[in-house]
Order: C-alpha cells, then structure tokens, then sequence
C-alpha cells in the first residue's frame, strides 16, 4: 500500500505503559482495512477536532507488551496534552521508519522508542521536547 494512508477510530485506553515513561498515546483500532502495511514504526501526523498535529505512530499488535493480535495503531503526539479517549481521530502514516520489534525487556523498548521519538522530530523539523 502506497502512503500516505489515514486511519481513523475513536481513542481508546491501552496498557498505559507509556504514562509510566511519560511518553503517553492514543490508541485507535482502525476501521481501515490496513492490509498491505507493514508492522512498525511511521512518522505520522494526527487530527484532533479539525487541528493536526505531528506524531509517531506504532502500527500492529505491541508483541512486547501484549499478547493478542488485534492491530492498534498507537500514535505519540509532540506538544500536546489532553484528554482524547472517545474521540475520533484521523492518522495520517506518512513515512515508514522501522518494522515492529518484539523486545526482551520495557527498558529496551523505552530506548528504542526515545530514539524513534528524536527521529520523529527531526523529521518533522520541531523542537519539540523529546525523551532523553
């Protein structure tokens, strides 16, 4: 499938694994049919009530922290903070960056998610606060 490609779906609660290193998501199941994208990690751009703002998204089933294969697409958002659970948004996957990964431990996917984070806002060109 060629990107761009938008996903839409209301907000729902994940794990919350990622409020514990402070790098909090918004978790969609796409309505989309999704076939033909890869797992992993895409820059992405995400709409919330008409604004869009820029993200990373991971697209597929989290095998680190989950053990189901229901697809989610989970989208850090930089610069914004908010409640978004029901809500419908839009996410725009704009360019792949890495194939979804099943890590031995959460302080391995921490690292790993730090640096798609940097990546992520040199990408976009912000200066938004990322992890270090």
């Amino acid at each position: 499938m060629k990107l761009p490609v938008t996903l839409t779906g209301a907000v729902q609660p994940g794990n919350k694994i990622g409020r514990r290193f402070s790098m909090p998501t918004a978790n969609i199941y796409p309505k989309e049919n999704i076939s033909g994208l890869a797992y992993g990690v895409y820059y992405s751009t995400i709409n919330i009530d008409g604004n869009d703002y820029f993200g990373i998204t991971n697209l597929g089933v989290r095998p680190t922290v989950s053990e189901g294969n229901r697809v989610n697409a989970e989208t850090y958002i930089y610069d914004f903070q908010g409640d978004l659970y029901g809500k419908t948004v839009s996410v725009t996957l704009l360019k792949f960056r890495r194939g979804e990964v099943k890590f031995d431990s959460l302080d391995e996917l921490y690292r790993t998610i730090a640096d798609d984070f940097r990546a992520g806002a040199a990408f976009h060109k912000t200066d938004s606060p990322v992890l270090d």
